[in-house]
């Protein structure tokens, strides 16, 4: 499980830094409601305006981050890397998860190979090469394929990240773009959703890691509105 150091938010302060379908619904089932501590802890975070902010749940635990560097591939997305309070956590490209640290059965690494921008200029993969160690899987390569999933089928029951993020859209009349990656037969990889603003920006995302293991997160630009 993710260890979130509880003091960070004292620490960010003392740095002083300038729905799935239906036939998709049972893997987002997976995602459960967030234990104690309480999941709304950071729902009204004073957020630094010279920082960069992450959200991130898992059973259990949750953390804000701050976007530490990014880094530029030659043809591809930007890699943003997150940071706790004590060490990396997570590494993303265009919403997508790279790496994760500090949670059980963690993906060490991944390549992805991307297609160009699609009609709502969101970038998506067509495949990718992980590792997972826990799994026993090392430099695994496997097909990606995703499918448009309109907000309305969206589950958020299940998760308060979720639910805060399509609430938020509704009221403030903001289209958001969602996409369920569809499982090959037979495929043991984890599902994905992801959702990406007007622009192509990667706004949520979600990856479980196995059957029982999930990790969702969602980038922070504005005080979050109570559900």
């Amino acid at each position: 499980m993710l260890k979130f150091n509880r003091f960070f938010v004292l620490l960010v302060a003392s740095l002083g830094l300038s729905a799935c379908a239906s036939n998709f619904k049972a893997a987002y089932d997976m995602i459960q409601a967030v234990g104690s501590p309480s999941p709304y802890r950071f729902e009204q975070f004073e957020m630094n305006p010279n920082l960069q902010y992450l959200e991130a749940h898992t059973v259990g635990a949750q953390a804000m981050m701050v976007l530490g560097y990014v880094a530029t591939p030659k043809q591809q997305p930007p890699i943003q890397t997150w940071y706790d309070s004590q060490r990396e956590l997570l590494r993303l490209q265009n919403g997508f998860l790279v790496s994760v640290t500090g949670v059980n059965n963690a993906i060490s690494t991944t390549e992805y190979t991307w297609a160009a921008p699609n009609q709502q200029a969101v970038q998506l993969p067509t495949s990718k090469t992980y590792s997972q160690p826990d799994q026993q899987i090392f430099n695994k390569t496997v097909a990606l394929r995703f499918q448009a999933v309109p907000e309305s089928t969206v589950n958020t029951r299940n998760s308060v990240l979720r639910k805060r993020l399509v609430e938020t859209s509704k009221q403030n009349k903001q289209t958001l773009f969602w996409f369920q990656e569809v499982p090959l037969p037979n495929s043991e990889i984890p599902y994905s959703l992801h959702a990406f603003a007007s622009n192509g920006s990667p706004v949520y995302g979600s990856q479980c890691l196995t059957a029982s293991v999930c990790i969702e997160w969602l980038y922070r630009t504005n005080p979050a509105t109570q559900p």
